[in-house]
């Protein structure tokens, strides 16, 4: 017999990856800005500048534990791990979360995803390519 769950888990909305996210204090509405699915860098490993996701969700009762993780799809190496928790005045208020990373460290180049997790399960998950700019030389003199 298998134990049944006593704990729901909040669902997600939505999970975008992006440069910035501006929030209006006014409004409460939050605007994604340079919304991207591929990071182009000169060379790896590489670590990138800045970061935002920006998840939203819903259905959380109580507090919830959350974990965000950066995961290479190769092999589903874990690459970058972070914790905490987010309760929402009802079940059924969105909740918006922006996580902003800087410097995150990129081994190599290829297909990664950034997942959003709560009780060891994986709400959802949102890819990404890293891929090796082709820098153009520049020119050189014939002597």
């Amino acid at each position: 017999m298998s134990e049944s769950r006593s704990v729901t888990l909040p669902t997600l909305v939505s999970l975008v990856l992006c440069d910035q996210v501006i929030d209006d204090k006014l409004s409460n509405k939050k605007s994604a800005i340079g919304i991207f699915n591929t990071i182009l860098v000169a060379s790896v490993p590489a670590a990138i500048q800045h970061i935002a996701i920006l998840a939203s969700l819903t259905e959380i009762a109580g507090r919830v534990e959350l974990e965000l993780r950066l995961v290479r799809d190769s092999d589903n190496a874990v690459i970058f791990s972070g914790k905490g928790a987010v309760e929402a005045p009802n079940p059924l208020a969105v909740v918006d979360l922006l996580f902003a990373m800087q410097g995150t460290r990129i081994p190599e180049a290829g297909q990664y995803a950034f997942e959003l997790l709560s009780g060891g399960e994986i709400l959802g998950r949102r890819r990404f390519q890293v891929v090796v700019a082709k820098m153009p030389h520049p020119p050189t003199n014939p002597t």
